[in-house]
């Protein structure tokens, strides 16, 4: 394949995993593109809620655990970056929120204010006076206890166009499939329109990892899905970033809001927490009804009488881990090839420091070979779909 385009580092996926590997092996001078079959960012990362967070909602039984200590760090790095300091610079990134909200009712006020005064988390969690409540907070409706967390929560397109457009001449929209040697070794990829080869492969397209895999005689590494069903209300909804807990989920955020701007001036509540888990087996109808009932219970003080509803399914594709989450973002080589899931948008930048960690070549400064293929375009995010 000696006459075929070749790059020193292709990249199947452009998601936030894949567009943010291609940012930072650019950066350092490595030939890298990056293919992508539908819509930047489209499947996983838009579906995903935007959340830095540093792993306080793993924690909420009590007790910290590998996934929040994994993150903790996550929303200190995340800042650097949208501050033009860090190991990514993305400083025109537009911020939906600087702070995430906890709320509790009042059955479980006291436990949560035990459990944040100590050590595990201090720094993490601040207690807030009623004076200090975000205003969604503020109605005298509302009797229980809010605690600001470290965490913000990102505009996800605008995350996904400031990577594309940083590197917009190495990124294709094109089907990928691996070409393989007898003993299982890429020799390169069919993007339908030619073939194109490289020094390394990386396969960062969360579900779509599952057939890039399944033709590798020697394979090891597996996919899981874990399903949600997601709730999105449009309409003229006040602006809520919070995760509201109660003795009925205390170990985990029974609902999970955050809130994203529309074009028409409205705004969508994109829901999910234990709804979106337990919704897995309930239809669309029944879905929102259960979301109405807990966002009657939870915020009585706010009428959604008019909002217009949708829900979104979607599987969190992951390395198979018995069907449970799992604590780290996922990288393995193996042969010619990485292999990874962020597993979590807040783990990507350490996603990246593992997959480079993988290359075992130096860059050698030059770019990468440009392709007849057309440019992959932005995806669409679950409400502009929905709604």
């Amino acid at each position: 394949m000696a006459d075929q385009p070749h790059t020193q580092i292709a990249i199947i996926g452009g998601g936030i995993s894949g567009l943010w590997l291609l940012n930072v092996l650019a950066r350092r001078g490595f030939g890298v593109l990056l293919l992508e079959q539908g819509g930047l960012g489209q499947a996983q990362t838009f579906a995903s809620q935007g959340m830095i967070h540093g792993g306080i909602k793993y924690a909420l039984g009590g007790f910290t655990t590998a996934a929040s200590e994994s993150i903790a760090n996550m929303p200190d790095t995340w800042r650097q970056c949208l501050a033009g300091t860090g190991p990514l610079p993305l400083p025109a990134v537009n911020i939906l929120s600087q702070a995430y909200y906890l709320f509790s009712d009042g059955s479980l006020g006291s436990k949560v204010t035990a459990f944040f005064g100590s050590k595990s988390v201090r720094g993490r969690v601040t207690a807030l006076a009623a004076a200090d409540y975000p205003p969604v907070f503020a109605d005298p409706a509302f009797k229980g206890s809010v605690y600001k967390l470290q965490d913000m929560v990102l505009d996800t397109t605008a995350l996904v166009a400031a990577l594309a457009k940083n590197y917009a001449a190495h990124i294709y929209q094109s089907t990928a499939t691996l070409l393989r040697s007898k003993t299982g070794k890429i020799i390169g990829i069919d993007t339908g329109s030619g073939i194109v080869t490289a020094d390394c492969y990386i396969l960062a397209a969360g579900a779509g990892n599952a057939a890039l895999l399944a033709d590798d005689p020697g394979q090891t590494i597996t996919m899981q899905r874990r399903p949600l069903q997601q709730v999105m209300l449009k309409g003229k909804l006040p602006q809520v970033f919070a995760h509201g807990v109660s003795l009925r989920t205390a170990a985990k955020p029974r609902l999970t809001i955050t809130t994203h701007p529309c074009s028409d001036g409205d705004s969508v509540w994109y829901l999910g927490g234990q709804l979106a888990e337990d919704g897995v087996n309930r239809s669309a109808a029944a879905q929102i009804d259960a979301a109405r009932r807990e966002l009657e219970q939870l915020f009585p003080w706010i009428d959604t009488s008019s909002a217009t509803w949708a829900t979104l399914f979607v599987d969190r594709a992951e390395p198979a881990n018995n069907l449970q989450r799992p604590d780290m973002p996922f990288c393995q080589q193996q042969g010619n090839a990485i292999v990874c899931w962020p597993t979590k948008l807040t783990l990507t930048p350490m996603l990246a420091d593992m997959a480079c960690a993988c290359i075992n070549f130096e860059a050698d400064g030059r770019a990468a070979p440009a392709l007849e293929l057309p440019r992959a375009i932005l995806g669409r995010t679950p409400w502009d779909l929905a709604f």
